[in-house]
This record gives structure tokens, C-alpha cells and sequence, in this order.
């Protein structure tokens, strides 16, 4: 599982192949190609060059070796990964939107980005 880090370093999440899964190792959110959808198919927005990012484009977490975005704060000392949730089985995803261009700034904060 790699750690997934916000726009101050801290881990807020872990990525593990196309699942996302919260600190507490609950399913939070599944990547398809770049998209990233939620348990019931919303979409969510895009994870390029190691960043996840908003509907707009701003970055909103990352994962060690991005690149392409803002600068991104040294990385906090991670803990241990939880041991993780089965994954629910997929909803039908939405149609994603057309994605905004990648900005070098940072967009909505990470609870606001995966709806916890």
C-alpha cells in the first residue's frame, strides 16, 4: 500500500492498485484508468502524475514521486498501513466530465474531494 499524502504532507488515505482506502483501512473510493469514483459512481475526479485532482484540476493529495503539480511539502513519516476493508462491489460509474486542465495549485482539501 503506498501512503497518500495532502497538501501539508500528512497521510490522509492509502492507494492500494485501484483501491482507495481510508486510515482506518475502510474502502473509500476506486480508480478506473484516471478516474476516481466513489461507492455509489460519482465521480470524484483524477489521479495523473501521481495527484489526485479535482473537477477543476487542482491538486488535492499525491503520491511520492509526482510530478507535473505545485511543489509538494516533504512528506510526513507514514504509519503503519491498516489492514484493509474487502472492497464493495462496483457501482456503474458515471460519465466523467470533461477534466480540468492540471493546475499548479492546490484544489479542495481531501475530505471535501472523497465525500467523508
Amino acid at each position: 500500500m503506498q501512503p497518500v499524502y495532502d497538501r501539508s504532507g500528512q497521510v490522509v488515505a492509502w492507494l492500494d492498485g485501484t483501491n482507495i482506502y481510508d486510515l482506518n483501512g475502510s474502502h473509500a473510493a476506486v480508480l478506473q484508468g484516471q478516474n476516481v469514483y466513489g461507492h455509489s459512481g460519482q465521480h470524484l475526479g483524477v489521479f495523473t502524475n501521481g495527484f489526485f485532482r479535482d473537477c477543476r484540476g487542482g491538486a488535492v493529495a499525491f503520491i511520492r514521486g509526482a510530478s507535473g503539480g505545485p511543489l509538494t511539502p516533504l512528506p510526513a513519516l507514514s504509519p503503519l498501513p491498516p489492514l484493509p476493508a474487502l472492497p464493495p462491489l462496483p457501482a456503474l460509474p458515471s460519465l466523467p466530465p470533461l477534466p480540468g486542465l492540471p493546475s499548479l495549485g492546490w484544489g479542495i482539501q481531501w475530505p471535501q474531494f472523497i465525500g467523508a
